[in-house]
């Protein structure tokens, strides 16, 4: 199931090989849907590279899917959600196609024809100690970030957490939001923001200390940023 969903031969009379296959060894339920689960592994280390899917590999991915009749529901969504991200990921960086999430998801108070590109439980984040710049990663105009390739050093020992709220990012702000604190940076305003020593850390101009937030998903809030700051140039190599 996995070489021909990468080979993109999957069809009617692959299925009925396949159950065919399945009848023939007398697989039971689970063991079918163990044995889907393992194709979806297999196919997804196959189809992933730099940090994401195209379209067709995507495409392929969710063919798959579609024939995993034994797989339980909550590992389908699993590998939907997962899919989905990683052609998003390629969609922002390789093709400039901006999510936009429902305003709903955030409260903000928008402006005429601001969109909401994204949101995440987040928790605001404050430094033990003054931070050094410079992180793994820095996003910033001329600065762009490619996902994939790098990872999140995080040291917990080196922060201290805070109030639980909401992270967003709009087309011209990005902010953190709880019952008791909310901050707010516009786009124009930022110098940089830094990955990958722990939480994600806003710059802004003229200000040497950054407020910092944790979130659920670093590398798309990056590959948002930096297509938003530096367009098409973001797809570029660091």
């Amino acid at each position: 199931m996995a070489a021909a969903a990468v080979n993109d031969t999957l069809d009617a009379d692959s299925l009925e090989d396949f159950i065919a296959y399945a009848k023939e060894k007398d697989l039971g339920n689970k063991q079918l849907a163990r044995a889907q689960a393992m194709a979806c592994d297999k196919a997804f280390e196959k189809l992933y590279h730099d940090g994401y899917m195209d379209d067709d590999e995507y495409g392929m991915f969710s063919d798959l899917l579609k024939i995993c009749y034994m797989m339980k529901e909550e590992a389908k969504y699993k590998y939907t959600t997962i899919a989905k991200r990683c052609n998003a990921l390629y969609k922002i960086q390789e093709e400039g196609l901006m999510p936009t999430v429902s305003r709903e998801y955030a409260n903000v108070r928008y402006r005429d024809g601001e969109k909401l590109h994204f949101t995440s439980a987040a928790r605001l984040m404050k430094p033990k100690k003054p931070l050094k710049k410079g992180g793994d990663r820095t996003i910033s105009k001329g600065h762009p970030f490619r996902v994939g390739n790098w990872e999140n050093k995080e040291d917990k020992n080196l922060w201290e957490a805070g109030d639980k709220g909401a992270f967003w990012i709009t087309s011209e702000r990005m902010g953190f939001r709880s019952r008791k604190e909310q901050t707010v940076t516009e786009l124009s305003d930022l110098d940089h923001v830094e990955l990958g020593n722990g939480p994600l850390c806003v710059y802004e101009k003229g200000k040497d200390s950054p407020w910092c937030a944790a979130i659920d998903d670093y590398e798309m809030a990056g590959a948002l940023l930096s297509r938003i700051l530096n367009g098409k140039d973001a797809c570029s190599q660091e």
